[in-house]
Order: C-alpha cells, then structure tokens, then sequence
C-alpha cells in the first residue's frame, strides 16, 4: 500500500511537470538597469517574467541586467531585499526605481482586543509566520512553533493528538503555566482542536505591557489567534493543503538483552536473583549463563512505521459588500505503540462578514470540531524498562492465561514484573469529543470611522464521553481472573464572554493617538460525571453500567463567573516618541479578594527617524522600547482557603477503629481550621528592547531583557505541629532572562538565501517561601528516594541530593577515606570497592544532610532554534534546527532499581559501564553496590543532563503553475519532521512533559514517557 501510494504522488509529480513544459517561442534579449529611490544601482535584485518565474536573473554591482524573454512575455517583476517590488512592461532600455519597503514596519499586528503597526509597537510582541508553521507534520499547531518564538519554550508529547506543554519566559507558578489562548475572542485553555491551515494569524505577547491587557488570565503569556477571512472583491480562491507520511521512533533506546540481565542480576548476590537463570533456562530453554530468551520489550511495543495524514480544502472569496470563507479539514495520527492508540479529527471552519451600511458591518464566525482519541496505557513502556528479558511475550504452555496465552514472569520467579505487551493489549481507553466555538459581532463606524464601536459574543460548547474498559482476563498460572470493568465520564463546558469595545483614533499633524474603552463579562461552566461498573461483557453495545454490578458514582463541576472593565491609550509624535498605557479591572468569582487591577504602560523611541540619523548608513530602522506592567494567574485552585470538615472512618477518634480485627468501624470528624485568605497570582514585569534593521533591511533583529516578579504564588505548605497542609498564597519567585533574534535574508544571482535565529535565557529563583524553610515534592512514592524542593535562593523544584563524585577502587582508598571509614565502623553492609563515591560538602566526615546539595533544575537555561533556507527559480529547500541546554532530568527508569527486591532490567549503556575492577570505570558503580543501602539515596548519579539540539524539519519543495488562462498553482513537497536528535541522555527522549495524574504537577522525571518521532511526508498544496 505504501509503496503504491509513493508510485502514486511521484507520477503525479511527473505529470504536473510535464503539463508545465511548454513549446518555445520565438526569443529577444532585454536590458535595463534597477536603482533604489536615490538612483543608486541596486546589485542583486531579482528581475523574472511575471507569468513563467523559471525564466529570470539579478542585477549586477551597476544595478545592470539582461535577460532572453519570449515574444509572448508581457511583463516582468523587479524585487529586492529592502525595497517594495514592481511589475513593468517589457521593453528596451528599462530604468527601474525602487522605492524603500516599509511594508513590514507598516505591517498592521494583531494586539490584544485590536491591531496596530508593528514599527508602533513597545511591547516585544512576536508574530508567527504561519506559511513556516504549514511545513510542520503536527497534528496541534502549538508543536509547530518548537524552537521558532524567542522566549517560548514547547515540549513535545508523543502520544497521538496529545498538545505539548507550553512556557512563556519561565515558570511563574507552582500552578497551572499554560499560556492563555484567545482564538477570534474566545478564550480556551488549549488549541490543539485547532486546523493550523485555518489560522492566519498568530501573535505572542510575552510582557506584561502587552498582555496585561488580559488582565488576571495573562501571567503566563498570551497566544491571540486569528483565525482566515475573505477580503472585500476577492475572486473565490479554492486552496487543497494534503499529506501523507508515516511516523518512526527516534532515539531508539537500546536494553540489556537476556545474557546482559543474567550477569547484572548474578551480580547484585540477592537471595531473589539466583535462581532466575536456572528457571529460564528450565521453562525457556538454554542452560547456564546463556538463556535461549532474550526479549525485547521495546521492539515488542513499538511499530516500524505509523501513519499520520491531513488533507483540507478551504475557499475565501468576497463582494464589494460581502466576505467569506469556509473550510474542512480531516487530520489522522497512529501512534507508535503496537497497541490501539490513534487520534483522528475533523475541522468545519465558517466565516461571514456583511458590510450592510458604510458605517456598519456584522460577522459571524464559528469552528467545529469532532475528535477521538485512543489513549495508550501510560504503564506499558515504564513496564518495557523494568520487565526481565528472560521470558518471551506469548507462553503456549501458559494454560491458565485467557483470552490470550500470554507469558507471565512468575514461572521464572519473577512475580514484580508484568508482561508489557499484555498491558497494552488490555487496553481500551476512548474519547470522543465535540466542540463548537461560534463567534457574532457588530461594529459600527461614527465620525468618518475615527469613532468605532463594536459588540461581539464569543461561545465555547463543548461535550466529551470516555470510556475505559478492560476485558475479564487471566495472566497465569496460579492466579485467579481479573473481571472486566467499565469506567464511564461525560463531561461538558459551556463558555460565553460578551465584549463591548469603543474605539477613537485621530491625530492631528505630528500627534497620532488612539483611545480603548471596553467592558467584558464571562462565565464559564464545566460538569462531569464518573460512573463505573464491574462484571460488563466484552461486547461494545453493553457497555452500560447497568450491564454490571455498579461501583460508587461520582460528580464535579464548577461555575466562575467574571466582569473586566479595560483601557488602552497609544500616542506617537511624528512616528517617533511612542507612548503605551493598559488599565483593566477584573472581578471574580472565585476568590475571596473579588477585585485585581492591572496598569501597564510602555515607551519606544524610534531613533532611525531622527534628523541626526538621516546621513548615516548603518541603521535602516531603529527603535528603542521600555515598558512596565502588572499581570495576573487565576489557574490556582479557588477557594481553597476555607476551613474543611473532613469525615469518615480515617477520621474516627477511637484507636484501632478502621481496623478488620475489632469488627466495628466507628466514623469521626476532624476539621481542618486553618483557613487563609486566597487570591490570584501577581506578576510584575519589566522589559527593555532594541529592535534594528541594516544593511539595506537585509539584517533585521530585536535583543530584549525582561525581568518578571510573581508574588503570592500559591501552594500547599505544612501546618506547624501537624501532618497536614494549608493552600494559600505562600511565595514569591523571580524569571529574568535575555530574548535575541537575527534573521538575514538576501539573494545572489539566481539564488535567494536566508539564516535565521532565536535564542531565550532564563534564570528562575525562589525570593520568599513565606514562614516555610523549604517546600519538598517529587515523584509520588519517591519523594523519598528522589526529592525535588524550593528554597529561598533557589530554583523552583529543584533536585536535591547527594554529590556523586566516582566509584571506590580499592580498599585502600575506602581505609582512607574519612567518610567511608566512619560509615563502615557501624553499618551492617560495608562500603567496599565498587560503591559510589560522595562528596563531603560540609567537611565534617560523615555524610549527613549538609552533604545534600542542588543537583539541577528541570527549566532550561537556554532554548534557541536556528534555520536555513534556499531557493532557486521554482525550487526551494528549508531546514530548521531547535535545542535546550543547563536542564536537568531525574531518570526515573533506571531509579526503579532502588525499590526492586529482584533486578529489574536496565538499559545496555547501564548494563555493559557497570564497576567490575579497578580501574574498570569511575562513573558507573558496581551491580552489587547499586542494591545496597549506601546507594539508596538521593544522588546526583540519577540527574543526566536534558540538553539536546534536534533537526527539526527539512522541507524541499517545488512552485509552478499548470494553464494559461486560469493557471493553477501548485505546489509539491517532501518533508522529514525532527529527522535526528543529538542528545547525552539516557533515554527515548529528553523532552519530558509535565505529570498531572497525582492530582499535582510533577516536572522534570521521567518514568518512560511516550517517545518522540521522526515523520517523513509527502503533500501537495493546489490553489486555483
């Protein structure tokens, strides 16, 4: 099917090239001479046949040309870098004139609640080019601007139609750190419902002075999307955008195979690994130190290859009264995992505007989608790590197992490990869900338009139903049946914000300005229940819960209702003194303190228009930015701070009342007393910019600093004498980091190239925790083991551990050494030659908690991405690159060890770098070291680095067009999406996304997440 599928495009490739062949005609030579607005010779600008741009060539350093056309040729178009482009008639002798481009500076950039010029701005607001984010194969548009936004930091998630996680200039919050989308008006809290192919555009801000604006929802950044319209007497344009590709793991890890597990486990000399070996070899085959199995339980897992496609047809169009535009989309992505997980989605994009008077016009704007997601198990590949290779997948002798005869690691002894494979097979995790956003507004137009006002309801209805269920089943031997179990949820959001935006634009002579008045109201609704039930046959029309014995039901939901009243002035004098204010005033229902209040203001100076600047030839464009602002974060929990009554038998003040023996429960109340006022989150930041242009616009970048202060971050701190916990608004942290972009783009000749590139620093601290010394979290059930914490001075979570410094290799160094030789005077198990070194940070010889230390932090230091593009004539070829470097990652999949009463497997690096001798290694421990008590304990051992750098995408694409008359345009590509990783770390990948199942946010450890793909596509884009 594939390889048909390839035969398939690539004749069409060959077919369109051939329509575009055409016979020659009778030929003559032109020339002319192209010079700027100065009359100055412009070396290489590009002077093509407007219909046949194969035909073409570039100035000289005169500005001189000469090209053959066809006598059929009727004109011919001239662009440079810098300069706006012209289309002249052909003839003798031409002398072209360029005029200088503004159209970039005079770019109009979507801002929040309105636009404005991009050379106006004093915000360092980032525009995404969306043509870069379409050569992207994603599913969510979100994963296409990985490593193109300065300051914006985008892990990938592996799991089919899964969003990746998303920071703005650091991490602000113990809470939620989403950045706030608002797509047409509306808001939501993610947008991979989204078809990137309907997005036209897409605007980042990143400081306060303009996001603050937004007001409490605007701490973590805001993301505006705009999404395609049609324009006032635009002939219907119909536009096909199709690929097809498949999917491949990327930075395969590699495991210890059956003879590698045999003498690691041989070597950790427990009582429960002697006898693996000799029931393997019994039950399996083989003898000795040489097992017949040797299982890969990745290999097992993961396909070769994964389909994923998206095709979509889209039309926009207008009259001298009426605009539109309409488009569907369907996108489908397998998953890697051979196992039933795979995401399919379908887009309805509408959108109507009426000019039904001069001064009126009314729109209408909506976006359907329907989803469904097979989630795959989240235990399978944590288990693909830990699982011994010495028994297979499938066990025909395992008589007891059913449905499927899988193999069970009990019959080698080893009861702690489960089949992989079988826990994927069991799996059925569904859900389907349905969204609609529909957007109508008005606006009116007073005073020759100087006087704007415009009303506009924005609505968000959204349902989904999941479904989990796993079959009755037995793994054997010697276990009984697991029955089936349904578990069902519905859930439902139903949102509406109704804005209210008056608009007065004017100027007169040098002063221009513009005055914002607008009130908005929102509430938000969301409701979900949980039933489940026992015993439902594996039939999929029986499953209800009344097919079954019923479990406990549950429900939740919430209701939060808001009222902002906002204002923004701008002023400029002669387009170079620039002047920013934001004022809004927001009330909420969620919290105690009703009312926030969020001022922000900016200043730019745009140096390049000042007459001393006028006979200097380095800077074609200069500005200077500054700006100041206050913004807030209700992503915490609302109305924790009230007293709770807890109930229940836990809760009983009689001794030994939940226990089974005394045959009575006796329930009890305790109430939590300790309440505490709670509030939203308070960011305050600053941000100074430079953004220049030189060399005749050929060099364009921004260097920006930024400082961001949240204070009042909440989070559950220990009540003093008390086991529990009080959520309130406990800390305060700092982000402070530099944002820089370059880009060059220019032509030689026939070719036209361009280099590019963006690079963001971040530097987190904790300033206050309050009365709390410290706030430890982690992993659950390893916040012992691999405790991460905040301190004053420090970053947010940070991991917190021993120093590991080498291995002993002999007993001499072990007499020697201080800390060594007082451990071994009274501990049972002596350090002996093998076992890990520490350093001692405090000096006193004993290894206490002063040896404890900051490990590392999971927030990159640095993220940046970089890229290169060429073209020639039709051709065009594109690379980009992205990476982080200064993070750190807990590798949880090799920690596991720790707990394991027998030897879990381990990777074939750990495995084959183990400690034998002296001298063997000095980074690696020994097998029997890593099962003692000495090891047991928090270590830098476990801390790898998180730095990489990725090819991100390359795309290598084909223009032209087929007819005369009505030509079509078309345009074919190849794409390999992040083709190759470069990367120390210990695992499938080092993109490690944020854990919500614990019921809190875990960052920075990996316990095998879904791994990362490279994906390898061919596509076609017509427009006609």
């Amino acid at each position: 099917m594939k390889r048909t599928l390839t035969q398939v495009l690539v004749s069409f490739l060959f077919l369109l090239l051939g329509l575009h062949l055409s016979t020659k005609a009778q030929n003559r030579v032109i020339t002319g001479k192209v010079a700027n607005d100065k009359n100055e010779p412009l070396a290489g600008a590009s002077v093509v046949v407007k219909h046949r741009p194969s035909t073409g060539t570039t100035t000289s350093e005169s500005g001189l040309f000469s090209l053959t056309v066809s006598s059929t040729d009727d004109s011919l178009s001239v662009t440079a870098i810098g300069f706006e482009s012209q289309t002249v008639a052909i003839s003798n002798d031409l002398q072209i004139r360029l005029s200088p481009n503004r159209r970039q500076l005079d770019e109009v950039v979507v801002i929040g609640y309105g636009t404005q010029k991009r050379a106006d701005l004093t915000a360092p607001i980032t525009t995404v080019n969306t043509e870069n984010m379409l050569k992207r194969t994603t599913a969510t548009p979100m994963e296409a601007l990985q490593g193109s936004v300065p300051g914006v930091q985008v892990v990938s998630a592996g799991a089919p139609g899964k969003s990746p996680d998303v920071r703005i200039r650091g991490v602000g919050s113990f809470n939620n750190e989403s950045p706030l989308y608002v797509v047409d008006g509306m808001f939501v809290n993610d947008i991979g419902f989204l078809n990137p192919n309907d997005i036209a555009e897409m605007s980042v801000l990143k400081d306060a002075s303009g996001a603050a604006i937004y007001g409490v929802r605007a701490a973590n950044g805001v993301v505006l999307i705009t999404t395609k319209k049609g324009t006032l007497n635009m002939k219907t344009r119909v536009t096909y955008n199709g690929y097809v590709g498949f999917q491949t793991p990327t930075h395969r890890l590699k495991m210890a195979n059956g003879k590698e597990y045999l003498a690691f486990s041989l070597g950790r000399q427990s009582a429960g690994d002697s006898g693996t070996a000799l029931l393997s070899s019994q039950k399996f085959g083989g003898s000795g130190l040489n097992p017949t199995t040797s299982t890969d339980w990745y290999d097992k897992l993961l396909r070769s290859s994964a389909l994923i496609t998206n095709n979509g047809i889209d039309l926009q169009g207008g009259s001298d009264k009426v605009t539109y535009s309409a488009g569907i989309n369907y996108t489908y992505q397998n998953g890697i995992m051979e196992a039933l997980n795979n995401f399919k989605r379908y887009n309805i994009h509408l959108q109507v505007e009426i000019k039904a008077y001069s001064w009126l016009k009314v729109g209408f704007t909506t976006h359907l989608n329907n989803s469904t997601t097979f989630n795959p198990t989240s235990s399978a590949f944590s288990q693909a790590y830990t699982a011994s290779p010495l028994f297979p997948v499938y066990d025909s002798n395992n008589v007891n197992a059913s449905p499927v005869r899988f193999a069970s690691g009990s019959v080698i002894g080893r009861g702690d490990d489960a089949n992989p494979v079988a826990t994927a097979y069991y799996n059925y995790d569904r859900v389907k869900s349905f969204q609609i956003l529909p957007t109508i507004y008005a606006e009116a137009g007073f005073w020759n338009n100087k006087i704007t006002f415009r009303t506009q309801l924005s609505q968000l209805y959204g349902s989904l139903s999941g479904i989990v269920y796993s079959q009755r089943r037995n793994l054997g031997p010697g276990t009984d049946f697991t029955p089936s179990h349904l578990d069902s949820r519905q859930e439902r959001n139903t949102n509406y914000i109704i804005d209210n935006l008056l608009t007065y634009r004017d100027g007169k002579g040098p002063h221009h300005w513009t005055l914002l008045l607008g009130q908005s109201t929102r509430e938000e609704r969301w409701r979900q229940t949980k039933v489940g039930a026992d015993g439902v046959p594996n039939i999929e029309e029986s499953w209800y819960i009344s097919q079954g014995t019923t479990t406990p039901p549950t429900e939740d939901g919430s209701r939060n209702a808001n009222i902002s009243y906002f204002t923004r002035g701008t002023y400029d004098f002669d387009n170079k003194y620039l002047l920013t204010a934001t004022f809004r005033a927001d009330g909420s229902s969620k919290y105690q303190t009703k009312w926030g209040y969020f001022p922000s203001v900016g200043l730019g100076w745009v140096v390049s228009r000042e007459d001393f600047m006028k006979d200097q030839k380095i800077f074609d464009f200069l500005k200077l930015r500054g700006s100041w602002g206050k913004l807030g974060n209700d992503g915490v929990t609302p109305n924790a701070g009230y007293a709770i009554v807890n109930q229940g038998n836990n809760y009983s003040g009689i001794f030994g009342s939940t226990a089974g023996g005394n045959g009575q429960y006796v329930p009890g109340y305790t109430v939590n007393r300790f309440f505490t006022t709670l509030a939203w989150e308070v960011v305050t930041e600053w941000d100074g910019g430079i953004d220049f242009e030189v060399l005749n616009r050929r060099l364009k970048g921004s260097v920006d600093y930024y400082n961001r202060k949240t204070k009042g971050t909440a989070l559950n701190a220990p009540i003093p004498f008390s086991y529990g916990t009080i959520y309130g608004n406990w800390a305060d942290m700092v982000n402070s980091g530099f944002d820089v972009v370059l880009n060059w783009r220019d032509r030689i000749g026939n070719w036209g190239y361009q280099i590019g590139g963006n690079l963001s620093t971040v530097k987190n601290k904790v300033t206050s925790l309050g009365n709390n010394p410290r706030i430890t979290s982690g992993f659950p059930e390893w916040t012992a083991e691999f405790p991460n914490r905040s301190v004053v001075g420090q970053p947010i979570n940070y991991f917190y551990g021993y120093q590991f410094i080498g291995v002993y290799q002999t007993q001499e160094e072990i007499d020697k050494d201080p800390m060594a030789s007082k451990y071994n005077l009274t501990a049972t198990t002596k350090i002996v030659p093998g076992f890990p070194k520490y350093k001692d940070q405090n000096g006193n010889g004993i290894l206490d908690e002063g040896d404890r230390v900051n490990m590392g932090s999971y927030i990159p230091k640095f993220t940046y991405g970089f890229n290169l593009g060429l073209d020639y004539k039709n051709f065009d070829l594109s690379i980009a690159f992205q990476g982080v470097a200064g993070n750190k990652i807990l590798n949880l999949n090799r920690g596991k060890l720790y707990k394991a009463s027998t030897s879990l497997n381990l990777d074939e690096k750990f495995a084959n770098s183990l400690w034998t001798g002296p001298g063997s290694t000095n980074s690696y421990p020994s097998a029997y070291a890593i099962g003692q008590g000495w090891f047991k304990v928090s270590n830098s051992f476990f801390v790898e680095s998180g730095s990489y750098l990725r090819i991100q995408n390359i795309q290598l694409g084909y223009n032209f067009n087929v007819g005369k008359t009505s030509p079509i345009g078309l345009r074919v590509f190849a794409t390999a999406d992040r083709p190759f990783i470069f990367t120390k770390y210990n695992g499938f990948t080092p993109e490690i996304n944020v854990n919500n199942s614990f019921g809190y946010s875990v960052y920075g450890y990996d316990a095998n997440v879904y791994p990362i793909s490279a994906t390898y596509s061919l596509g076609v884009r017509a427009t006609f």
